[in-house]
């Protein structure tokens, strides 16, 4: 009991000088309290607000020299939401402090939280607009000259994408029937670098836009772009489709970052399209009207692709990719190489006809490659049973077979066929 007392005694006057001086705990350092933001309209793609569980990654760096592999006191920290706009580490390994010393730092910030190289570059990729609060970039670097002082490290976000909105109506106000609004020749995937908000490019493509109210609107995140050559809107309504080419627009010239596009386009059934293009919520601009005609007709497949009703092979080279289905055509040889130009129906030589591929066609007489179907025989009952190399007698028979559309020997193809059956007519 004795020694016990004698500790707390130790204890008190170690936090109490004679002079009833305290210590000064205010110079151990202090866990930052991050509240943040979204600049503008304050919206992400699809909701007005934080969501529970987002994240953002932060970086602490010494006041004024910017994000640098020597400034850097904190590294691509984890913060986490519960959806108030105020973050929190979810681990003590993500806990950012402020130095003890009292030295100022500046905040760098992003989200969604991702992985950053050590070059601070952060891959992008809009493919996929399922998902659009998950690809919408945001960024923030205002938070500077901050200190143990300083209660609360405030994160004023902006958006680093640009977004596309479409609405669909016809101009005699018919009812829009499966529609669908894809994107093409924009960018895709690219890498937006943390230290100076400058993104590059790295790939091109199609994106599928996100389908709302009913088939009569269409949103997408997009990569800046300087230009807009190439790119064009592809809609199809019923079994008509239709193109705009975005880059016959003279007022939206360009993709930005944190703008947001909106194309109100009426589809006349009879021939025209008619689109009105404006920049919406950051900046407002003339309209631009231009007018289109139909362009082409959605192909309509003969089969189905099920067991009674199979795809032919033209069906099949207009619907893909698709998985599981019936695919029904003539063997008419296989490919020597590893490309539809091998083609070929000689079985002269047996020792070089491979048992590892067939080829289908429409007719049991086609002799050119570009327009057969490769399918891919794979070990076992189908490639036993199917093969040219042990079974000649197979040339020109009509089959149905089932599996995956998608890429083979650099062609709509078949490259893993999972069940067969001649067909026998009746």
């Amino acid at each position: 009991m004795k020694t016990n007392h004698l500790i707390l005694l130790l204890m008190l006057s170690f936090l109490f000088s004679c002079e009833g001086e305290r210590i000064d705990f205010s110079i151990i350092n202090r866990s930052i309290r991050v509240n943040a933001r979204i600049d503008g309209v304050k919206t992400r793609a699809t909701s007005n607000d934080w969501s529970q569980g987002d994240a953002i990654g932060i970086y602490m760096v010494t006041a004024g020299s910017g994000l640098a592999p020597e400034s850097v006191l904190a590294k691509n920290a984890k913060y986490v939401t519960e959806g108030d706009g105020t973050f929190n580490p979810p681990a003590v390994a993500h806990d950012v402090k402020f130095p003890m010393d009292g030295s100022t730092v500046d905040f760098v910030a992003y989200y969604p939280y991702g992985t950053v190289t050590s070059a601070f570059e952060y891959s992008v990729d809009v493919t996929d607009q399922t998902d659009q609060n998950a690809i919408d970039l945001l960024y923030s670097d205002n938070a500077a000259g901050l200190n143990k002082n300083s209660s609360f490290v405030d994160l004023s976000f902006s958006h680093q994408l640009s977004k596309l909105v479409v609405h669909l109506k016809t101009i005699d106000e018919t009812a829009l029937v499966n529609t669908a609004v894809t994107v093409k020749g924009v960018n895709t995937r690219g890498v937006f670098s943390l230290t100076d908000k400058s993104q590059t490019a790295s790939a091109k493509g199609d994106i599928a836009m996100k389908m709302s109210d009913g088939g009569a609107s269409a949103e997408a995140i997009v990569l800046p772009a300087e230009s807009l050559a190439d790119a064009t809107l592809e809609i199809i309504n019923g079994e008509y489709g239709y193109l705009y080419d975005l880059n016959s627009s003279s007022t939206i010239t360009s993709f930005d970052p944190g703008y947001k596009y909106t194309y109100t386009i009426e589809l006349d059934t009879r021939s025209p399209l008619s689109v009105k293009a404006v920049i919406a919520d950051w900046m407002d601009v003339p309209g631009e009207t231009a007018t289109v005609s139909k362009d082409f007709k959605v192909y309509q497949p003969v089969g189905e692709g099920t067991p009674e009703d199979p795809y032919t092979v033209e069906d099949a080279r207009n619907v893909s990719p698709a998985s599981g289905v019936w695919v029904k055509g003539f063997i008419v040889g296989y490919y020597a190489g590893t490309a539809v130009g091998s083609f070929t129906n000689d079985l002269t030589d047996s020792t070089k006809i491979k048992m590892t591929s067939l080829a289908l066609a429409g007719s049991p007489g086609e002799t050119s490659g570009s327009k057969t179907f490769p399918v891919s025989l794979p070990l076992g009952e189908i490639r036993d049973n199917l093969n040219l190399k042990t079974h000649p007698e197979n040339l020109s028979k009509e089959v149905k077979i089932k599996g995956k559309i998608g890429t083979y020997y650099g062609a709509t193809g078949m490259p893993d066929a999972t069940a067969y059956a001649f067909v026998v007519e009746h």
